[in-house]
């Protein structure tokens, strides 16, 4: 109470109330909004290939970063980058599938995957961002993707003449070869 006897409001119970209220109105909601047959994902390119990744599977994306170069790894080890005080293995995404080296522009991006105690940024030309597919645009055959990426990619979408491989940057870090860093 205040000297004239008027009770100021107290703002972290109105806070906690209007929080109750919010999950009471909640109760059965999903946590993730998916319209009725459109599947959401990253879209990104290596070369020449279209591809997306399933939304969950990227922890974040980044710009290229300076890279700390690692001896007595692989062609496609980059190297280390400290991200906020933690460091990240950067992978060259498209000459660990057997391609080339992935140029570094001003469009390189890392997908950022963290996996079953994997966290890697695997650099690819460019992310073109959020893409939405119906699922009629969903296809098991002749997906357009290189041979190095059909463990990876076994699926797509085709869209017109486009055509977008579906690969699993999850099954990416659970492949053995992917661990395989030291020469």
């Amino acid at each position: 109470m205040s000297r004239r006897g008027i009770t100021k409001p107290d703002p972290v119970a109105i806070l906690k109330g209007m929080e109750e209220a919010c999950r009471s109105c909640s109760a059965g909601l999903s946590n993730r909004l998916e319209i009725a047959g459109e599947w959401a994902g990253i879209a990104f390119r290596i070369g020449a290939s279209s591809l997306v990744t399933p939304l969950e599977e990227v922890a974040e994306i980044l710009e290229y970063p300076e890279l700390s170069v690692v001896p007595g790894t692989r062609m496609w080890v980059r190297g280390i980058a400290n991200v906020r005080g933690s460091l990240l293995t950067v992978i060259d995404l498209g000459a660990y599938l057997g391609g080339r080296m992935t140029p570094v522009t001003t469009r390189t991006r890392l997908l950022v995957v963290d996996h079953n105690g994997v966290c890697s940024g695997l650099a690819v030309d460019e992310v073109s961002g959020l893409k939405h597919f119906m699922h009629a645009e969903f296809c098991e055959d002749d997906i357009c993707t290189d041979d190095g990426l059909q463990p990876y990619a076994r699926h797509g979408f085709r869209r017109g003449e486009s055509c977008w491989g579906l690969i699993s940057l999850y099954a990416l870090a659970d492949a053995p070869q992917f661990l395989r860093v030291a020469v």
